[in-house]
């Protein structure tokens, strides 16, 4: 998704963003139904992922988009998948659309929603969603489309992910340390598995994340620091490099850079400024 789609998920009552719960039956599956208004949203845009793989419907069946991975310019529909560790991925074509409706999964059941492999995102974070859904994506996509209101569009989605529910099992501390790291309660995988003492081990906490989630722990960790910092950089005029650095965990301010430069391809002040042009 577009870097600002995080930084409007994170305010209550924002205006450009509404969220609708997943009905019980989806809870252990769906973190929430999402209307994205589009309007912030201005030339070039940085493509980000939290550690929620996202399916993402455009406004029309017909919509397409050009995203940039790592140089390679690929064509993706109106329906698309983003997760993994994102780094350098932009949207080169402007948005052409004025919202977007996206499901935001949770990251321990996703893979067994769709019976994919927990690598999926490995090689290719974004991607279309026909690519996993090939029996009945037209069905999906037509009923999708047959009426505009959010309700519809909720209902549809609702029915089409609720016929893909199979037993899943998956280990509950596991959503202990997702709900742990959400709340920013740990910088480091040495400070995770501490926290949680004799409850885990390095080698469980390293082979559950792969196996459940499709990245290793410390790249959870390493994404959502980034994340942290960039809202926090975002939503700061001033934006006082350092005193954001240490605040999130990194060592000094050339660590933020250094970090910034891997998930976006640019120094902070070249990225604010870019936004800021456009």
């Amino acid at each position: 998704m577009p870097i600002n789609f995080f930084r409007h998920i994170c305010t209550p009552n924002d205006a450009l963003i509404t969220r609708i719960s997943p009905p019980e039956s989806l809870r252990d599956f769906v973190e929430g139904f999402y209307l994205f208004k589009t309007q912030d949203l201005y030339g070039r845009q940085l493509f980000f992922n939290d550690g929620y793989p996202v399916i993402t419907l455009m406004q029309h069946s017909a919509s397409k988009m050009l995203i940039n991975l790592k140089g390679d310019i690929i064509n993706i529909g109106n329906a698309w998948v983003c997760g993994g560790l994102l780094k350098n991925i932009y949207c080169e074509s402007s948005i052409s659309t004025e919202e977007f409706f996206v499901i935001r999964f949770n990251p321990i059941t996703f893979f067994k929603l769709f019976n994919i492999s927990e690598n999926v995102f490995k090689h290719k974070p974004v991607f279309d969603l026909v690519e996993i859904v090939t029996d009945d994506f037209s069905v999906f996509n037509n009923d999708f489309y047959s009426n505009a209101s959010i309700e519809h569009k909720v209902e549809v989605a609702t029915n089409f992910l609720s016929q893909r529910i199979c037993a899943t099992a998956f280990p509950n501390l596991l959503g202990d340390l997702i709900n742990h790291i959400e709340q920013g309660r740990s910088l480091t995988v040495k400070e995770l598995a501490k926290a949680f003492g004799v409850r885990l081990n390095y080698k469980w906490l390293e082979r559950n994340f792969k196996k459940h989630i499709g990245v290793s722990p410390k790249d959870y960790l390493l994404l959502r620091r980034f994340l942290n910092a960039y809202r926090s950089l975002d939503s700061l005029s001033s934006k006082a490099l350092l005193q954001t650095a240490l605040e999130h965990g990194y060592y000094d301010d050339n660590h933020l850079i250094k970090d910034f430069r891997s998930f976006s391809g640019q120094s902070p002040k070249a990225f604010f400024q870019n936004i800021n042009r456009t």
